[in-house]
């Protein structure tokens, strides 16, 4: 800072070019500071600015990058998609259609119970004096277990009593119904109308039995394990 007289006589103080004040910025003639906006400080706020957007700028050109690198499938990874996709459909295929074969194998059994089940309790009442040793084979044919005993060791006297009373039935109407089943047991109520003839009613007279038949599947066949007349 040096000092310069005018004409008149006064002195003024003068800034020597390229030297700057120390402690801040200048103050105006009013006395105020000036901001700190010089040219210098607003190239370094337009260079910060200008710093951010191309950051901003690069940060999206990676992300576009990326995304096209993620978007893009080789023909090999196309293949692969398809073969997981095509091996999960065999899959689940593969397990319902085991679903539907174990459901409809179980429903097949559980009809081939309550049909054997019929037959059975029709071959039980099913006599005639003349022919009783026949009709015995059949009934001993569908038993096993229990029943197959029980019945073996009383089929003597029973014969006896038939050929004796002449008695003849047959079955007219059956109704049978599932109770509980699986693949190779059943449980199977069975009614039996059966019109009967013997020495005692001539005539006849139908005759209604209602049983419970406990089923037990051997060698492919159902055969009655257990057999209860019930009300």
């Amino acid at each position: 800072m040096s000092t310069i007289t005018t004409q008149a006589g006064r002195a003024v103080r003068a800034t020597v070019p390229g030297r700057f004040r120390k402690g801040g910025p200048r103050p105006d003639a009013d006395g105020s500071r000036r901001s700190d906006t010089t040219p210098h400080a607003v190239d370094r706020e337009a260079v910060d600015t200008q710093t951010v957007d191309t950051q901003t700028v690069d940060t999206q050109n990676e992300g576009r990058a990326s995304t096209t690198r993620a978007a893009h499938i080789t023909p090999r990874g196309l293949w692969a998609l398809a073969v997981l996709v095509l091996a999960a459909a065999l899959a689940v295929g593969a397990t319902l259609g085991r679903h539907a074969w174990e459901a409809h194998q179980a429903e097949q059994a559980r009809a081939e119970a309550v049909a054997a089940a019929r037959q059975l309790a029709v071959n039980f009442v099913t006599v005639d004096y003349r022919d009783v040793d026949q009709d015995v084979a059949r009934v001993r044919a569908g038993a096993t277990g229990t029943f197959l005993q029980s019945y073996s060791s009383s089929v003597e006297d029973l014969k006896k009593v038939l050929v004796q009373n002449k008695t003849v039935s047959r079955a007219e109407r059956t109704e049978a119904a599932l109770v509980s089943g699986d693949s190779d047991s059943a449980v199977v109520l069975v009614g039996v109308v059966a019109p009967t003839q013997n020495t005692a009613v001539p005539a006849g007279e139908k005759k209604t039995y209602r049983m419970r038949l406990e089923l037990r599947k051997a060698s492919d066949a159902w055969k009655v394990e257990n057999l209860e007349f019930v009300g």
